[in-house]
């Protein structure tokens, strides 16, 4: 090869190179935009998992909006507390106190919920919930696919024995990516309550109780007996589904103690437990289990 020709061709490599450092140059200077330092200091200390909890596509727009005043220091949800105490301390600004919520499933079906059709389709809640609005009978139980499973980021929810998911209040920030991944949350299925709420009621169904009892045998069926048993007036039957009052539950466990479905749980953080956690439902199991030994001795 020519030795001429390679030192053209270095030299005209050399001469762009030239060029468009000069052209990157000039465009850093023109086109300079000053980014105020606290913003990186605030997405330093946010989780970093980009949830969306707070409302924004991520962490970084976050620290933006907290930096610039148009979101409160409180604005992380994942974070809690402790990422809000930081960023005010970062800022010198006022504590501030963190509303914290944690994710709870009401329904204690499961794979003991009756079945309308079998299902063989994508393993998914949602492709289950667009085929006639899925396999259950009951239009407002947990599909048991795991949507909500795949969509926390922090690892707080699992799948057990009977399907369910099952929260890990350790790990739950109340970020409700769950919540909105489920397809049933708009009925009530997943839904955020305080970190301390105590008792949790494990059904979310309101159709008539016969109706929802053939259903599903952990169902809520409105015999007021939690209602008559709470000395604190914090639960009562509504619309054929029994509700707690957060303002008004201590978490004596009476509710919990008289409800015969079994469906009413303690739950909550920091909730010092008397029975197993996410114990409700559980029976249900054992008569769907019932039920298939019945019909497998019969066949």
């Amino acid at each position: 090869m020519d030795a001429s020709m390679v030192l053209k061709a270095v030299l005209a490599l050399a001469s762009l190179g030239l060029v468009a450092s000069g052209v990157l140059a000039v465009a850093s200077k023109r086109f300079h935009v000053e980014v105020d330092p606290r913003v990186e200091q605030i997405a330093s200390v946010l989780p970093g998992s980009n949830c969306g909890a707070c409302g924004n596509p991520s962490c970084f727009v976050t620290a933006e909006g907290i930096a610039s005043g148009s979101l409160p220091v409180t604005a992380c949800v994942a974070g809690g507390q402790e990422v809000a105490d930081a960023i005010a301390g970062l800022l010198g600004v006022d504590r501030c106190e963190v509303d914290t919520v944690v994710v709870v499933r009401a329904c204690g079906g499961g794979i003991a919920a009756a079945r309308a059709y079998d299902y063989h389709g994508v393993p998914s809640c949602a492709a289950a919930a667009r085929l006639a609005g899925g396999p259950l009978v009951c239009q407002w139980g947990c599909f048991g696919f795991g949507d909500c499973v795949k969509a926390c980021p922090f690892g707080a929810l699992s799948l057990d024995e009977r399907g369910l998911p099952v929260v890990d209040l350790a790990r739950c920030t109340g970020c409700g990516a769950c919540v909105q991944t489920c397809p049933r949350s708009s009925s009530g299925l997943l839904s955020l309550v305080p970190e301390r709420a105590p008792v949790s009621v494990r059904c979310s169904a309101h159709s008539k109780p016969k109706e929802r009892k053939a259903a599903c045998s952990a169902c809520c069926i409105a015999c007021k007996k939690c209602e008559r048993a709470c000395p604190s007036d914090a639960i009562h039957v509504v619309e054929m589904l029994a509700v707690v009052d957060y303002e008004k539950c201590t978490g004596c466990n009476a509710c919990v103690e008289a409800c015969p479905q079994q469906c009413i749980d303690i739950y909550g953080r920091n909730v010092a437990r008397t029975t197993g956690a996410d114990g409700a439902g559980w029976r249900a199991v054992a008569a769907g289990s019932a039920v298939q030994e019945a019909e497998v001795a019969e066949a």
